[in-house]
């Protein structure tokens, strides 16, 4: 008597679309990775996701020969907080599509999270039998639980997910397929007083609004479209990089916007020193070769009509004198609420996105 075979593999690139109009068939596990069915991670600072479609099992006999094959489609979403360290995890799998014979089929599939996390291993399904179309399911959390507290280091946890596929009185050929993910957590290190998790490899923006920041918007628009380094625009200039140490950022601003500095124009509703890229930034002009504000592009804030709100009465800015283009940041006269809103939008966009130092963002103004 003879014994059967199997292996478990993913389908290459031709295959795929190849089978594309027979997976469609049976409905593939929905998440927020719903329309990007490719099984690459996709990601937001506190969720990714993934769907595939594209794991074959085939069913062979003693000579090699295919007597069947199923095709299954995995799925995954993790929800972390920048406010705790714990997550939750949501794993989906259905079989979509099978051809020829095959004995009964069996899953396994379980998750590893190391080096700190609670519990280390988790087991999603294991000899579970499935059939044409049946989805599987299953929610967890997860909790890192950092070796010492208050921590004193970031904790990168690696996820790796191990999947096998059996069938019945079959000898496996390949071994399970397995896949990996990452994120971070801390415990007052990003954040004072808080703990909470990211997927640090995904860069958020910060979105600035016209509406809502007036000139002080204006000034950094400019810059990024002016000025050679183009700072966090997306598309054609690097990342900004959040600066954690407050004496940094406060050395950076006197460089920048001391009171020996800078002269108020009287002519600007409460004026005052606005600088970009932000003190706070490891771009500031300050970490970057200048060290008297009078080295900058210079603006100031255009007034455009009378009443109390800031933004619509000074929207936009001037460019005082003739900059070359190449100045390492951009200077301006604007009215103080606008410029203290400004920064305030930024400290809470450090936390919401909960930045660490070094961490990359990009700056977008909108209207």
């Amino acid at each position: 008597m003879t014994t059967p075979y199997g292996c478990i593999t993913r389908l290459s690139p031709k295959d795929r679309s190849r089978n594309a109009a027979r997976i469609a068939a049976v409905p593939l596990p929905t998440n927020e990775c719903t329309g990007d069915e490719d099984g690459s991670w996709y990601a937001l600072r506190t969720m990714q996701c993934q769907i595939d479609p594209n794991v074959k099992f085939t069913y062979r006999d003693d000579k090699g020969k295919v007597l069947g094959t199923a095709l299954f489609a995995t799925a995954q979403q993790m929800d972390l907080s920048t406010t705790s360290l714990q997550w939750s995890e949501t794993d989906q799998i259905v079989l979509t599509q099978t051809t020829g014979q095959l004995p009964p089929l069996t899953i396994s599939w379980t998750a590893t999270c190391t080096p700190t996390c609670n519990p280390g291993t988790t087991t999603m399904w294991n000899n579970q039998p499935v059939t044409l179309g049946n989805r599987l399911e299953k929610t967890y959390k997860i909790t890192d639980k950092p070796p010492t507290t208050p921590a004193t280091k970031y904790d990168y946890l690696d996820m790796t997910y191990t999947l096998d596929i059996r069938a019945a009185n079959s000898i496996p050929i390949t071994p399970p397929i397995t896949w990996d993910s990452e994120l971070r957590c801390d415990a007052n290190l990003s954040i004072t007083n808080t703990s909470g998790c990211v997927v640090h490899w995904f860069t958020p923006t910060l979105f600035i609004y016209r509406a809502a920041y007036g000139s002080s918007a204006d000034m950094i628009d400019w810059a990024q479209k002016n000025l050679s380094d183009h700072w966090g625009l997306k598309g054609k200039g690097q990342p900004l990089h959040r600066l954690q140490k407050k004496s940094q950022a406060d050395s950076n601003r006197q460089a920048i916007c001391g009171a020996t500095k800078f002269t108020k124009d009287p002519t600007i509703t409460d004026d005052s020193c606005d600088e970009f890229p932000f003190a706070g930034t490891y771009e500031s002009g300050a970490l970057n070769g200048v060290d008297h504000g009078r080295d900058c592009a210079q603006v100031t804030a255009v007034k455009k009509g009378s009443g109390t709100d800031l933004p619509t009465v000074w929207p936009t800015v001037a460019v005082i004198g003739t900059p070359s283009g190449n100045e390492k940041c951009v200077r301006g006269h604007i009215p103080g609420p606008l410029n203290s809103d400004l920064g305030g939008a930024y400290g809470n966009f450090v936390i919401s996105a909960r930045l660490a130092d070094d961490d990359a963002f990009w700056l977008r103004v909108a209207s």
